[in-house]
Parts: structure tokens; C-alpha cells; sequence
């Protein structure tokens, strides 16, 4: 059975599908999940790019406090 959905309904059931697997999760499956998201995100990222992020969002304290922890690792 072939199935024909307008490009609006085929965006109504992903909606509707990524919502049925959120109402599923519970805190910590959201946290994994988001970690996971965010951490693909960022795979072919270099130095210069993730510096460039963390000034843009948080700051040079940040991006100092970033890197005293992983020269302590």
C-alpha cells in the first residue's frame, strides 16, 4: 500500500511522533538524549570552532573555566 502525504501532513506525524517518544522519556532519557543530540552536533568541530561557540554564548570566563578543567583531566 503505497501511502502519498502532503509535505504538511508528513510533517504533522513526525510532530506528532517526536512527541509520543518525548512523552515517553523520563528526565534523565531527555538529559541522555540531549547530550547525545548536542555532542553529534558538534563531531567536526575544531578548536577554533567550539572556542568560537562557548565566546559567543558564555564569555571568556567560561571559555577560561573550560579549559582549566580539561588541562586538569
Amino acid at each position: 500500500m503505497q501511502m502519498t502525504f502532503s509535505e504538511m501532513q508528513l510533517h504533522k506525524i513526525k510532530e506528532d511522533y517526536a512527541q509520543l517518544i518525548l512523552d515517553g522519556m523520563d528526565m534523565r532519557s531527555l538529559e541522555q538524549f540531549a547530550m547525545e543530540t548536542i555532542l553529534n552536533n558538534m563531531e567536526n568541530w575544531d578548536e577554533k570552532d567550539i572556542k568560537e561557540e562557548v565566546l559567543d554564548y558564555y564569555g571568556e570566563e567560561t571559555w577560561s573555566d573550560l579549559l582549566a578543567e580539561a588541562e586538569s583531566k
